[in-house]
C-alpha cells in the first residue's frame, strides 16, 4: 500500500476519521443513556462501556490541547518575556 501524499485525499481522511468518531460517541452515549434508564446512576457507571467512554473524553481533551498549543506563535511569546 501507497503513502498518501496528496494533502486533499489526507485531510479527507482526516475528515472520515471525524465522522466515525462523532458516530462511535453516539452510539456509547445511547448505551449508556439505556443503561441509565434501566439501573440507575450506579448501573450506567458499572457497564465497562463507560470506561471507555471516559478515556475517549480524556484523549480527545488531551489531542486538543496539544493542537492549540501547537498552532501558538512561539516567537511573540519569547518577545514578551524579554
Amino acid at each position: 500500500m501507497k503513502k498518501i501524499t496528496d494533502e486533499r485525499l489526507v485531510l479527507r481522511n482526516l475528515q472520515n476519521i471525524r465522522i466515525v468518531y462523532i458516530v462511535q460517541t453516539l452510539g456509547i452515549l445511547i448505551i449508556l443513556a439505556y443503561e441509565l434508564i434501566q439501573g440507575g446512576m450506579d448501573g450506567m457507571r458499572n457497564n465497562p462501556v463507560w470506561i471507555v467512554f471516559m478515556v475517549s473524553i480524556v484523549v480527545s481533551a488531551y489531542l486538543s490541547m496539544n493542537v492549540s498549543l501547537a498552532h501558538e506563535n512561539v516567537k511573540k511569546i519569547q518577545k514578551n518575556l524579554f
